[in-house]
């Protein structure tokens, strides 16, 4: 098909449409407000570039934060919100939840650009612009985030429409199935990782970049969704050798080793010149996290449930969860330091007092709260009077989406399922090492469950994983840990109410 001047002019500004101000280099974006369709994609340079906009889709807080990490953690109840998003404790979502409208609208946004991408791609290596290996990467790089686009898609709402081409109608067609869904993303995947470079063959300014452990670590967990073990095994023992546990728990989120061995697809962030400015692509989830006493946020706190869930000699309990009268695990992050617990608290070095916990104004928050989130030294609690210097409240951490610890406890899942018992103990069990624990044994699925709970609690799984067992298993673990019944059909997200205002083929979730 040949590529429009309208469509190459819809393919930028798709591409541009949300310039980052603090992403990696390789997100860097020239202006070409004023570009013809001569001059657009004429280099491999306007290639490069076509595909970093398909990254900066994740650029978004509510994207990231609100529409992932919270389900990942709020619908386990482990971690629990103050705020005015807590119908997580009831799993009454509204269909009207501003976040959820954002999740949709841009993951297919993405899926759009990467759609776009594809095929100009293929026409810019057949015109000799690309040579064969640059036009394979970057097709690898947009076939791998248009299936990431589409697998939270479908661990949020089930079945959603599957777009794998430019769309040349209205763009008003019905959802697919769950099952169909995945096994798109497995496509995608499988091409991808065929195409992509191992991260050790990467050039450093490409750090951040898709690659073929990437790509490997979805196929495999996609395959599981499908209930395909044995192919899971197979995909996730493609990443031993490439990417090794820390020895340390607490050096995984550790903000001088972003992107470490551990690491296998993570959105970047780099410092703002203006960190106290959200609309620079920089989040608020640490100070959202932090005790109030601490910052004009802290909407977000630990259930005690939780922190008493660990077992003794349990060494991620100080690297996820810290509690009153306890010093921070980081001697990055000075409590004392802080302004305001200079002010109000005599400058103490613990997390509020064990006679007196830090509960928020109206007292009703635990006194727990989220360490995994509270690692960057550079958000230092409340913001004094205007003009003051050194006050920051958002965040430049990079947010970890898929990392080894987590990959092993699906491939011990998978090699369970499978029928391989032993070697599924025996990956479960490097994990415990790790955290300083001894050999699990008994029942495999209730020991797998509370792994991913005290391994990746604060990070963007947890709930997924549960999702993912199926049986309801997620319905059982909130019953049993917290007494509360989810309602049916409520495991999964609303449909957004006005994607469904606007496309009157899409079917509302059960329950909603």
């Amino acid at each position: 098909m040949k590529i429009s001047k309208y469509l190459y002019i819809l393919v930028l500004v798709l591409a541009l449409l949300f310039p980052t101000g603090c992403a990696k280099d390789f997100l860097d974006q020239k202006n070409t407000q004023n570009a013809t369709d001569e001059s657009l994609f004429k280099s491999p340079e306007d290639a490069v570039k076509l595909v970093s906009g398909i990254y900066d889709t994740f650029h978004n807080n509510d994207f990231l934060i609100k529409a992932l990490w919270y389900q990942a953690n709020f619908l386990t109840q482990d971690y629990q919100n103050w705020g005015s998003d807590a119908f997580f404790s009831t799993y009454e979502v509204p269909t009207s939840f501003s976040a959820l409208e954002i999740f949709w609208n841009r993951s297919y946004e993405g899926i759009t650009r990467a759609n776009s991408a594809i095929q100009i791609l293929e026409q810019m290596k057949n015109n000799g612009i690309l040579t064969a290996d640059l036009a394979n990467q970057l097709t690898g790089e947009a076939l791998f985030l248009r299936g990431v686009f589409y697998y939270y898609l479908a661990t949020e709402f089930g079945g959603v429409p599957l777009e794998l081409a430019i769309v040349t109608d209205d763009g008003r067609h019905p959802r697919n199935t769950q099952d169909e869904v995945f096994t798109a993303v497995i496509n995608d995947m499988t091409t991808a990782a065929a195409l992509l470079p191992w991260p050790e063959e990467q050039a450093p300014a490409d750090v951040g970049r898709a690659t073929k452990g990437a790509a490997y670590a979805y196929l495999g967990d996609a395959l599981m969704w499908l209930q395909r073990y044995d192919e899971a095994v197979v995909a996730f023992d493609q990443l031993e050798g490439h990417y090794h546990l820390e020895s340390n728990f607490m050096d995984i989120h550790d903000y001088d080793n972003q992107n470490g061995q551990e690491v296998v697809f993570a959105i970047q962030y780099i410092a703002s010149t203006n960190m106290n400015n959200p609309a620079n692509d920089t989040q608020w989830l640490s100070a959202f996290c932090m005790p109030e006493e601490i910052t004009t946020m802290g909407y977000s706190y630990v259930h005690a449930k939780y922190y008493d869930s660990f077992e003794a000699g349990d060494l991620r309990r100080r690297a996820t969860v810290i509690g009153p009268g306890e010093i921070h695990p980081d001697p990055k992050i000075s409590i004392s330091k802080y302004q305001h617990v200079i002010d109000q608290f005599g400058g103490i070095n613990t997390a509020g007092t064990e006679e007196s916990p830090w509960k928020g104004q109206d007292g009703l928050r635990s006194g727990y709260f989220s360490v995994k989130t509270w690692r960057d030294p550079y958000v230092n609690g409340r913001v004094p009077a205007a003009g003051a210097p050194n006050a920051y409240q958002y965040s430049a951490f990079d947010q970890i989406l898929m990392r080894y610890g987590g990959i092993l406890l699906s491939k011990s899942e998978a090699l369970f399922k499978a029928g391989n018992t032993s070697e599924a103990w025996s990956v479960l069990n490097q994990i415990r090492a790790r955290a300083g624990l001894g050999n699990a044994n008994g029942d495999f699925m209730a020991a797998v469950t509370s792994e991913y709970r005290h391994e990746l609690g604060g990070e963007y799984g947890v709930f997924f994983y549960l999702r993912r067992q199926g049986g309801g298993a997620a319905t059982k673990f909130v019953q049993e840990n917290y007494g509360i019944t989810i309602p049916p059909g409520h495991e999964l997200m609303p449909i957004p109410i006005t994607a469904i205002g606007t496309n009157s083929t899409l079917v509302q979730n059960p329950g909603y």
